[in-house]
């Protein structure tokens, strides 16, 4: 059985558009919850998407989607890429 990557509870397969965790209630089938999802490939995504999803918390209708087996919590890649960003905006002053 799988389990969701935020809370680690327990969740029915297959994962549908609209499924939520029970007891989180976060959405399931979103960038954050794949296992193809990493903010530093082309539109956040190790599979080859002709689109991007800007919010990537959000359920979307992605055929690639594979829940993945890791807990979300902030990832290292997260950490890093807002890490970059802060850089960014204190080298130009934003």
């Amino acid at each position: 059985m799988a389990k969701c990557p935020y809370c680690s509870t327990e969740v029915s397969t297959p994962i549908h558009h609209s499924s939520e965790c029970p007891k989180c209630g976060k959405v399931l089938h979103s960038c954050k919850c794949c296992s193809f999802y990493s903010p530093d490939a082309h539109y956040g995504c190790r599979e080859s998407v002709e689109e991007a999803v800007w919010d990537k918390e959000k359920a979307n209708f992605c055929d690639y989607f594979r829940l993945t087996e890791k807990t979300n919590g902030p990832s290292k890649e997260d950490e890093r890429a807002q890490k970059s960003r802060e850089a960014l905006a204190n080298l130009f002053n934003f």
